[in-house]
């Protein structure tokens, strides 16, 4: 006490010095540490820079606009195409009205009678058709169709009645055989996608008296896609004059039900005269139903067709699509 008393000066002086040393002492070791802290955010955040100059850049307000106008022109081409397809006829809404049958037993009895209402309508119109024929459901002679398969076969039952309605009102001298692609279960659908190119069902129909129910439509002619694309084809086989095919292409042409007509083929009934002659209704580009390989919704009727060949009867195999896209936001329709 005596030497500070005696020394205050001196010691007031220490005291200031060491206070000055310790602070100095703190703020560098904060400084380090505050220092450390930036540069391990700066290497962060060139590593966050680096990421992004590596990866995809985000889309520009231009391409961001470019891509919602691409999107919406397309949601529109889909809507016309789907308007396209939905056909708003009498016909279409009666069809898409009909019940379907609950039971086997039910659709059975709903063959039955749709292949007597046909014969007795043929008998009326004289037209020749086979002994006992049941207009491609011979399959179904004797017992209706499995509970999977009673909906698409009661759809083309109503397909198919309206081609033959379509042709008996042409008036052929005869129809010799009615055909149509195979419905399959889900079991089936599924082996033919695991095996592409096989035929998982027989295509013979089950009375071995009347023509084949079935034939395999050429996949290159088809608008059929798995998941996106829905079709029923169908051949119709008749004789007749060249009158009697262009009444039968006007009234597909008037698109009561969304159906194309794939092919023609024309052979002669007389064996001696010239080969066989195939032809496909032109497509119009300018409409969304062309991808389909035919403007449905516009075709005009064949007033002014040339014939064929001359007005002698002859053999005509016609082959249609019914097309209905798959809807992807829910169950399909059951629109025809």
């Amino acid at each position: 006490m005596a030497s500070f008393k005696n020394n205050p000066a001196f010691f007031t002086s220490l005291l200031f010095i060491g206070a000055v040393t310790v602070t100095q002492v703190w703020l560098t070791y904060s400084q380090h540490a505050e220092a450390e802290r930036l540069v391990g955010e700066v290497e962060q955040k060139k590593v966050t820079l680096q990421n992004f100059a590596s990866a995809n850049p985000f889309p520009t307000r231009e391409n961001a606009a470019a891509v919602e106008k691409d999107r919406t022109r397309a949601e529109k081409t889909l809507a016309e195409i789907r308007q396209e397809l939905q056909a708003t006829s009498e016909l279409a809404k009666k069809l898409a009205a009909a019940k379907v049958p609950a039971m086997s037993t039910d659709a059975f009895f709903d063959l039955a009678n749709f292949v007597e209402h046909l014969r007795e309508r043929s008998t009326k119109a004289g037209v020749a058709i086979p002994i006992n024929t049941w207009f491609g459901f011979a399959t179904y002679s004797s017992t209706g169709p499995i509970g999977e398969l009673i909906e698409p076969v009661f759809k083309q039952r109503q397909y198919v009645e309206y081609l033959m309605d379509a042709l008996l009102e042409a008036k052929p001298r005869e129809v010799r055989a009615v055909e149509r692609t195979r419905p399959l279960t889900a079991d089936q659908k599924a082996a033919l996608l695991a095996a592409p190119g096989t035929a998982p069902v027989s295509t013979t129909g089950a009375n071995a008296e009347v023509p084949a129910d079935y034939f395999v439509i050429d996949p290159r002619t088809s608008a059929q896609l798995e998941g996106f694309v829905a079709t029923d084809a169908f051949r119709l086989t008749f004789t007749g004059t060249t009158d009697v095919l262009r009444s039968l292409l006007n009234e597909l042409a008037l698109f009561k039900l969304p159906v194309v007509v794939r092919s023609v083929e024309v052979e002669p009934k007389d064996k001696g005269a010239s080969t066989t002659t195939s032809s496909r209704p032109p497509a119009a580009p300018t409409s969304p139903f062309g991808i389909f390989g035919q403007d449905a919704a516009t075709a005009a009727p064949l007033e002014e067709v040339k014939p064929l060949i001359d007005q002698n009867d002859s053999i005509f195999v016609v082959t249609v699509e019914f097309i209905k896209l798959v809807d992807k936001s829910g169950p399909a329709a059951n629109t025809p």
